[in-house]
């Protein structure tokens, strides 16, 4: 058995790895990665044609966004997901090749060819199985977002698991990753943050709801940029949980994330909850939007990290009132507008470099495993070869240390590398 490393290797992005058996060829998760110079792909993939499946983990860009290229190249395999994977992988392409379009960016490929890749899409139940090519296969809940999965395969007498991007601790919107994987002798691990530990929950929680009733009471504005796949669903459940005396407002991609979300109940803790607090929540329509700028209210819109979507418009009617707030419910990465925020109180509105005068604080909402956390579940499955991936060189390289130490014989593979299992 191989393990070809397409990408995510001491990176964050473009998730792509090939299984290699002596009889086929398989790929979990086909990504991209989103840089300041412009795309990347995955690399060194030759004929994409004789690719037999793809074990797809979830629906985020940076597993599925090369899914149209390669279909583009010839790769007409299964593509085996879950039904929630599906409907958000479709909805999640089309958003980006709208974008792409828009910034007359070189993608690659058309509209066609994500309807060819989605038509491949086959789907698989949390918790079910299948074989193809004498590989058995069986998905569980990864914890990460709506439909989100680890993976495992059984091959050549041996047991593999993929985490995906995995998350054990449970949330308001989520049931925890599964743990509960048997005897696992290969374990491919996220190590997003492979060298850090998140704040609890339930105080970050609290911290943002008081930071709302601060700026309220000044009769401020409260803008909640999100993430339009989780997150903004995770802040709605949280804001549904008190009667804050202005709207409470959903807006851009996070509206439509939400109602597809509440068409897959089985993928969410508690449907019904959700289901509420959209109800209690106002919808806003594009042509609606000029009406609540001037009005105190709560805004939950996208994107998370202000590279684009209503925030903007919101903000730039905002930026300038001391007494508001802009409260970020995710990582911003480096180079995007939210970081310049972050770092330097300045946002890009309409290609201007603006000042922003309102309250600006972070909130650490994470949907992957702290370090703490990852290494509790590792040694808890105590697989016989550990392939560490998907984080930065530091978080990599933390995560390797530990585990050597207690005898694993792990991996840190770099982009490209081959991997012998025996």
């Amino acid at each position: 058995m191989k393990l070809v490393m397409h990408g995510a290797a001491r990176e964050v992005g473009r998730s792509c790895i090939e299984l290699q058996s002596k009889q086929s060829r398989f790929l979990l998760d086909c990504g991209i990665k989103l840089t300041e110079s412009g795309t990347e792909y995955p690399v060194g993939l030759e004929r994409a044609d004789a690719i037999r499946a793809v074990f797809l983990s979830h629906a985020h860009l940076d597993h599925t966004g090369a899914l149209p290229l390669f279909d583009h190249r010839g790769m007409k395999c299964p593509i085996i997901a879950t039904p929630t994977t599906k409907a958000l992988t479709r909805l999640l392409l089309e958003d980006a090749f709208k974008i792409g379009r828009l910034q007359h960016a070189q993608l690659g490929y058309e509209q066609l060819d994500i309807d060819k890749a989605l038509a491949c899409m086959s789907n698989v139940q949390l918790n079910d199985s299948g074989t193809i090519d004498n590989v058995y296969y069986k998905y569980f809940d990864a914890g990460h977002i709506p439909g989100s999965s680890s993976i495992v395969l059984a091959l050549e007498n041996k047991k593999l698991l993929y985490t995906g991007d995995y998350n054990p601790q449970e949330t308001l919107l989520m049931h925890g990753g599964s743990q509960d994987f048997g005897d696992v002798d290969i374990m491919i691990t996220e190590t997003t943050y492979g060298d850090r530990d998140h704040p609890p929950r339930t105080a970050t929680e609290r911290r943002l709801l008081q930071r709302i009733e601060d700026t309220l009471a000044l009769g401020g504005k409260a803008l909640v940029p999100s993430f339009a796949v989780g997150r903004a669903q995770e802040m709605l459940l949280l804001l549904a949980r008190k009667d804050w005396g202005v709207p409470v407002y959903i807006d851009g991609m996070a509206l439509e994330a939400t109602q597809l979300l509440l068409e897959h109940p089985d993928s969410l803790k508690e449907a019904d909850k959700l289901h509420e607090a959209l109800r209690k929540a106002q919808q806003v329509r594009r042509g609606e939007r000029h009406k609540i700028f001037s009005k105190q209210s709560i805004v939950i819109t996208t994107s998370g990290m202000l590279t684009g979507g209503p925030i903007i418009d919101y903000i730039k009617h905002t930026h300038n009132d001391v007494n508001s707030a802009i409260l970020l419910t995710g990582y911003q990465a480096e180079h995007t507008n939210g970081r310049l925020l972050m770092d330097k109180h300045h946002v890009y509105i309409d290609g201007w470099k603006t000042a922003v005068k309102c309250t600006v604080e972070q909130f650490d909402f994470s949907a992957h495993a702290g370090a703490t956390e990852l290494k509790r579940v590792i040694r808890k499955i105590s697989p016989h070869t550990l392939v560490v991936q998907h984080g930065d060189p530091a978080a990599v390289e933390h995560m390797r240390l530990w585990a050597a130490a207690l005898g694993f014989d792990v991996r840190t593979p770099s982009l490209n590398e081959v991997i012998s299992i025996d």
